[in-house]
């Protein structure tokens, strides 16, 4: 058995709103996420961690789309809110999705090369990810707000994007959460758990589209591949 934990706790402070319930071509955008998810034949349930004050909102969700099968409260880190949801799970699940509320431009395909890709090559992660595709230097102390001293140009070649979904080896993601609480060890995505503790990962192509918002003008972006 196969879940997605979709984490869309965030209050979206530097956002100016939570991003997830704004409306885009008339859909909040956590809603085109969950129609992906619902499509996939490879996805059995979905967990949806959503701030605590929005969980009636999440249960209109559940009626929509019926693969959700729990509303979780989400905690104030996204680490902590998908942990949050991999908890809730009592179900025998083998393998779960872990997918940002926020990244609306996905497809059942990008599902389906993570579940054959997760099988394939016999590992306990796989991740999505794009090279980048300007210079990325390294830079050093702030000069003022925005301004750096430039360190360095690193190799393009080795280094990707990284996105969302990412698939694991449920019990050992839950293990890595759980180590990581204990540690009070903060990461910015569920795979740079299992980096640290020493747990195989690859990454496949993912899909230059896929992106997060993070900005207002990120909306109008996604508005356009959406439509």
């Amino acid at each position: 058995m196969r879940f997605a934990v979709i984490p869309a706790a965030g209050v979206g402070r530097r956002f100016g709103g939570k991003k997830q319930f704004f409306e885009v071509n008339g859909k909040p955008l956590i809603e085109y996420p969950l129609k992906i998810f619902q499509k996939s034949e490879l996805v059995h349930g979905i967990i949806l961690v959503l701030p605590k004050e929005d969980l009636e909102f999440g249960k209109k969700l559940k009626e929509k789309f019926t693969k959700i099968i729990r509303i979780v409260e989400g905690g104030r880190e996204r680490q902590e809110s998908v942990y949050q949801g991999l908890k809730s799970i009592k179900e025998p699940v083998k393998e779960v999705i872990i997918h940002d509320g926020v990244r609306p431009v996905i497809s059942t395909s990008l599902i389906r090369d993570l579940v054959i890709s997760f099988s394939d090559y016999d590992v306990d992660g796989v991740i999505l990810g794009v090279k980048p595709k300007e210079t990325v230097k390294e830079i050093g102390a702030p000069l003022e707000p925005g301004d750096f001293f430039v360190k360095k140009t690193l190799n393009r070649d080795k280094l990707i994007l990284v996105q969302t979904p990412q698939i694991f080896s449920y019990q050992v993601l839950l293990e890595c959460h759980e180590m990581a609480k204990k540690e009070e060890y903060f990461a910015t995505d569920d795979s740079a758990l299992l980096e640290k503790y020493g747990y195989s990962i690859i990454s496949i192509p993912g899909d230059y589209k896929n992106i997060k918002v993070t900005t207002p003008e990120d909306l109008e972006i996604v508005s356009t591949f959406l439509s």
